[in-house]
Formats: C-alpha cells, sequence, structure tokens
C-alpha cells in the first residue's frame, strides 16, 4: 500500500516601506516562476511560529504574523496533499538579504512590476483577494 502525506506550509505577504512585496523568484525546470515566501511547518510548531522563523532564515527579517489571510489546499498538482496557511505579516526588525534556495531568490517588487496574475502562482479568487489586500495596504499607508 503506498503511503500518502499530508503537508502543511504557511506563505506570507509582506510589503516593505516602499509598498513592495516581498517575492521568491525562481527557476524550475526552466520555467521562471514567483511565490510568496513560506516553508514548511514543523511538527508541534504554531503556524504563525513558523511564519515568522522562515521569513528570518530565509530573508533575514525580524516579522510579526497578523493574520490569517486564507487556506488553500493542493489535492491533485503534487504526489502529496499540500495544505498552505496564507498569513499577513509586517516588518518589526532585522536586516534584509536575498538569501538563495536552491535556484531561486527574494527580492522585493514594486507592484507594478508585481504583475500577480502573469507571475504568481494562484487561483484567480486568491489573487483578487491578494490584490485587494495590497490596494488596503496602499492606502493605509497614504494616510
Amino acid at each position: 500500500m503506498e503511503k500518502r502525506h499530508i503537508v502543511v506550509l504557511t506563505r506570507t505577504v509582506i510589503f516593505n516601506e516602499d509598498n513592495e512585496l516581498l517575492v521568491q523568484h525562481g527557476l524550475t525546470s526552466g520555467t521562471d516562476f514567483y511565490r510568496l515566501p513560506g516553508g514548511h511547518v514543523r511538527f508541534r510548531e504554531k503556524l504563525e511560529d513558523c511564519v515568522v522563523r522562515e521569513i528570518r532564515e530565509e530573508t533575514g527579517l525580524n516579522v510579526k504574523a497578523d493574520r490569517l489571510l486564507w487556506v488553500r489546499d493542493f489535492l491533485d498538482q503534487f504526489p502529496n496533499h499540500s495544505i498552505e496557511f496564507f498569513f499577513l505579516a509586517t516588518i518589526i526588525g532585522g536586516r534584509f538579504k536575498s538569501t538563495l534556495e536552491a535556484e531561486s531568490e527574494f527580492v522585493f517588487m514594486t507592484l507594478a512590476r508585481a504583475d500577480l496574475k502573469r507571475r504568481i502562482q494562484m487561483t484567480e479568487q486568491k489573487l483578487a483577494e491578494l490584490n485587494s489586500l495590497i490596494h488596503e495596504v496602499l492606502e493605509k499607508h497614504e494616510t
């Protein structure tokens, strides 16, 4: 009997002081991709703690997990059932360094450059929610 696993990950929406979105940029099998930063939840680790740990490890930034935005299931895209928890987080310290992870790097992208629909791998509904969140954050920063 084939053993099946459930993989639990966090992904994080983070803006810097210039309202740029943090994304992971890389190449997989020659395909250019962008995704929100994050990673695997460890056994007995709280989701918010995973957000903080992954962002610190990947970027050198200290963040505070503000709130859960949405949850996404991947049932057929990968060999295992994958569940991703997307959080909004705020930078509270640290120093940004774009660490290379396998064939990818972490970069802040201006929203004009971050053509979300074309670049970030998400459903139409989640892209719309992310776009709405971006406008909400921009309005707060402009006031």
